[in-house]
């Protein structure tokens, strides 16, 4: 056979034989552009919630409130009256960040002292945290500036002398959760269960696609009954390893961990179902391991990338957070990260009830799937022996 004759045949196979080949050649790459393009586009985190407790109420207050609600930085989503209720809040995740302006602030700066500002920043999200920061250090500065000049014109000092005059307002950064913007904390355990996801899905998806292979050796048994069976062991295991990677990853990597035990088990628990659930129905559909090996490393990135671990849900465009919804990492690493560093997820419940709900549901469309390839493969065999 000629060298021009293989690259014809070989293009044969690719575009005709097996187009899924072109699909994984040409779709994967536009696919991963398409999803970063689309993620990335806003290029900056804009709008963080905010929240502004103002016990000063006085025009110069107001007009600090001003420059931060002017700021496209910064969206106020609430004005508490009370730092409790401020604090409440951020808790609960209302808001990412918070500006507390103390009573006695505009006599501060009118007296010429320093008036501090104090803005609370979750630390739990790395990227919104050091944009919201930045982004307050350059509002406070600037107003700062603004109200040294009033004061430098109300004392009649000319505009050389107030450009040197001390800022009579200065702010007080407070970052929580996790104070030293580590991103060891931020990053590592969101990879970890990025992996962890990839780890439950391989051995899953090989398992039911190879009971596919051998269907005449659970020949009777009730499918439920077979895919349930098959799945338990995973579960079991899979609990074991996800804690056993949060054990290495506090004690040896000093990862803190503030959420307690039966929050973690609940939500881990909750995740594995959902993700054995789904790799054995995306098994159900492949004809062997090298099609779901494929499928398992296109789904990676965009799992992870698009779970909200590492660009903030906020800052997505309306059609990557429809696509996130229907990850299970988006209901799984984010949560986890909120329990290690805070002891607190206001989506934990919420997001385990839709995992618990989602990978019922996931297992039993498997069962039925596997019960109607049963009948199909049992009806083939029946018609062969007939024919033969």
């Amino acid at each position: 056979m000629k060298w021009r004759m293989i690259v014809i045949r070989e293009m044969r196979q690719i575009f005709i034989k097996d187009p899924r080949l072109a699909g994984i050649i040409f779709a994967a790459s536009l696919a991963y552009l398409t999803i970063f393009s689309l993620l990335y586009g806003t290029h900056v985190v804009k709008n963080v919630p905010l929240v502004i407790c103002d016990e000063d109420q006085t025009q110069l207050s107001r007009a600090l409130v001003q420059a931060f609600a002017d700021s496209e930085k910064f969206q106020i989503v609430a004005q508490p009256a009370s730092e409790e209720e401020m604090n409440e809040l951020l808790r609960n995740q209302a808001a990412y960040a918070a500006v507390h302006i103390q009573p006695g602030f505009a006599k501060g700066v009118a007296s010429g002292r320093s008036s501090p500002v104090l803005f609370l920043a979750s630390g739990i999200n790395l990227v919104v945290t050091n944009i919201a920061t930045t982004a307050a250090q350059e509002i406070i500065a600037a107003f700062g500036q603004n109200a040294s000049a009033r004061l430098a014109e109300t004392a009649g000092l000319p505009p050389a002398l107030a450009a040197n005059k001390t800022s009579p307002v200065n702010i007080v950064l407070r970052v929580l959760s996790n104070p030293t913007l580590s991103y060891l904390n931020f990053f590592v355990i969101g990879l970890a269960m990025a992996a962890f996801q990839q780890a439950v899905f391989m051995p899953v998806g090989a398992s039911i696609i190879g009971e596919y292979q051998k269907i005449h050796e659970l020949a009777g048994i009730p499918a439920l009954k077979v895919i349930s069976g098959k799945l338990f062991p995973y579960f079991l295991l899979d609990t074991l390893s996800f804690f056993l990677t949060l054990l290495i990853s506090i004690k040896v990597f000093a990862i803190p961990c503030k959420g307690d035990l039966a929050s973690l088990f609940i939500l881990a628990t909750a995740f594995i179902v959902t993700a054995i659930g789904f790799s054995s129905l995306v098994a159900s559909f492949c004809a062997n391991e090298i099609v779901f090996t494929k499928f398992c490393l296109i789904y990676a990135v965009p799992a992870f990338t698009l779970s909200g671990y590492i660009w903030p849900l906020l800052s997505m465009d309306a059609f990557s957070r429809i696509i996130a919804y229907t990850f299970p990492l988006f209901y799984f690493a984010d949560a986890l990260r909120d329990l290690m560093l805070s002891g607190y997820s206001p989506f934990f419940l919420r997001n385990s009830l839709v995992l618990f709900v989602g990978g019922l549901t996931l297992i039993g469309l498997s069962a039925f799937i596997y019960a109607q390839r049963c009948r199909q493969l049992r009806l083939a065999g029946k018609q062969a022996d007939i024919a033969g």
